[in-house]
């Protein structure tokens, strides 16, 4: 089976004719005839039912032609990426960042890859919040938006891609917390562990910190907001207040009168790539292709 021969298939089909699609694939009607009865003897099954006013597809072949189309269109796309890989043209990568989605998937490190695998390639990256990010994608300032999973999803045109496990959202909380020899505590008994430092409003961070706590009928007293996670995290392991935030953060952290304590209910994010859903930029595939063969980083 050619490929060629499933582009004259499905010439065939949207014609309704072998004439038409003989002269839109500039063959003779002959040579497509013979081309389309070697395809159908090697799948085993007639594509086409021929009469004289029209030519019309089997059953066999509505179930051939969008699997047909979709192989044509993938080798379409793989042509156009190694022309752009083989004359250096691999665009731009515009990315965006949570500093969430920064430090679980250790992004510097995949981003250095790529530059090694494609030097020619330009990579521009911006941090922010995960509403903005998305935002910018959806209107294409940005190519892909690494954050977590945000449902309902916040655009139409925007498709999400896990790149990880979920990742644990654990407390730093002072060390005299009820039950911290334990190892872990509900989120009232950490509502009731004293002040919280927490990540800016408006984060996906902070607003599923504040869920969880909203939802479960419980008040926490604020006395500190900062815009930098390590800070949050930081401050909590001094023994300033309690503090809810990623796994990734807390390691190689120094402790002073507080530890880290997992959860009971085992909250967790879902970090992955937020892209727009018409977008197969070689670009984006090659990010892509990274996360999900960690053994190529």
């Amino acid at each position: 089976m050619e490929l060629r021969q499933l582009t004259f298939a499905m010439a065939v089909a949207e014609a309704g004719s072998f004439t038409a699609a003989a002269r839109r694939c500039h063959l003779s009607q002959s040579a497509l005839s013979t081309q389309i009865a070697q395809l159908e003897a090697e799948l085993g099954v007639r594509l086409f039912d021929r009469t004289t006013r029209r030519v019309v597809l089997t059953e066999a072949g509505r179930l051939f032609l969008p699997t047909a189309c979709r192989i044509v269109e993938l080798a379409d796309e793989l042509r156009a990426q190694m022309s752009a890989h083989a004359a250096g043209a691999l665009r731009t990568l515009r990315v965006g960042s949570t500093q969430t989605a920064t430090r679980v998937l250790d992004l510097p490190a995949v981003l250095g890859n790529l530059r090694r695998r494609h030097p020619g390639a330009r990579i521009t990256m911006t941090a922010g919040p995960s509403t903005e990010l998305l935002g910018a994608v959806a209107d294409g300032s940005l190519d892909i938006a690494l954050a977590g999973a945000v449902s309902p999803p916040p655009d139409p045109r925007l498709v999400f891609h896990p790149l990880s496990s979920p990742e644990p959202l654990v407390a730093i909380a002072p060390a005299a917390t009820s039950r911290a020899e334990t190892g872990s505590a509900t989120l009232a008994e950490l509502a009731a562990s004293g002040p919280f430092i927490e990540f800016h409003a408006g984060s996906q961070l902070r607003t599923t910190v504040d869920a969880l706590f909203r939802d479960a009928g419980l008040h926490r007293e604020i006395i500190f907001e900062l815009g930098q996670i390590t800070d949050v995290a930081r401050c909590a392991a001094q023994g300033l207040g309690t503090a809810v935030v990623p796994r990734a953060f807390t390691d190689g952290l120094d402790l002073v009168d507080a530890v880290i304590l997992e959860i009971e209910d085992r909250p967790a994010l879902t970090i992955g790539a937020h892209t727009r859903r018409s977008d197969r930029t070689a670009m984006v595939g090659a990010v892509l292709e990274l996360f999900d063969n960690p053994g190529s980083r």
